[in-house]
């Protein structure tokens, strides 16, 4: 293994360990020249590598830093945020927030066909990378989720639990994403400043029978999370973009 490779690999192992966190400095180049006993273009060709990898940044007469850990997200993807966190993120964390009975707002209700006033299943959770929170997920599912306790879905994904516990898998989805600017509770739970720029992802799930099962609401830190896609061949945009309605 060339020598750039295996400091890149030893210092994206400090990273991704939390030895080194986001925004710490990284040792001179000179210093690791000393240290390491070798070469100042191999020291740059490993931080070259880390640069674009997007694990460092430099900042001009300043030095090579710890950049945000980004989870990507690609929103063709079969896989759902709770997926995506434990397989992309260092460090993966799922806290529970609220689980339990409430009365829907009427747009949630309307998706569910509830009658006024009938009680649904209200489950937030925030999603954390490396210790740093990255999403707020505010869930609502369907009144048959009330016979769940706590135990029984703080390490599923929601559409694990429609499959595994509830027995009523996930068909279909409609999903949206947009922007907008940090409310008060957004902005503590994810430790933004308040009226700083989020992504918004709303969420509608199906049953096989056209039964809507979930509704979820994800706001998330841009600066940790991002969305993306991929297309292959000659595939054109709106085709792509009507499978994410999918």
């Amino acid at each position: 293994m060339p020598l750039q490779t295996q400091i890149a690999r030893w210092l994206e192992h400090l990273i991704v360990s939390g030895s080194l966190r986001a925004g710490d400095r990284l040792p001179a180049e000179v210093t690791l020249v000393e240290r390491l006993g070798v070469s100042r273009v191999t020291v740059r060709l490993a931080m070259d590598e880390l640069v674009s990898r997007g694990l460092v940044s430099r900042a001009h007469g300043k030095g090579s830093f710890v950049s945000p850990a980004v989870v990507r997200h690609d929103i063709l993807s079969e896989q759902g945020f709770f997926d995506i966190l434990l397989t992309k993120a260092p460090r993966p964390e799922v806290r529970l927030i609220a689980f339990e009975s409430a009365v829907p707002p009427p747009k949630v209700a309307n998706l569910f066909r509830l009658a006024p006033g009938t009680h649904a299943v209200k489950l937030d959770r925030l999603y954390l990378s490396a210790g740093r929170p990255i999403v707020l997920a505010a869930n609502w599912l369907t009144p048959d989720a009330a016979s769940l306790v706590p135990a029984d879905i703080e390490s599923m994904s929601t559409a694990a639990v429609h499959s595994v516990l509830l027995r009523h898998p996930i068909a279909s989805s409609t999903s949206a994403i947009g922007a907008e600017l940090a409310g008060a509770t957004v902005a503590r739970c994810l430790g933004v400043g308040a009226r700083s720029a989020v992504l918004v992802l709303t969420r509608t799930r199906f049953d096989a029978q056209g039964q809507a099962r979930e509704h979820n609401r994800f706001t998330v830190d841009p600066s940790s999370y991002e969305f993306t896609f991929t297309t292959k061949g000659d595939v054109s945009l709106a085709a792509e973009l009507r499978a994410v309605a999918a």
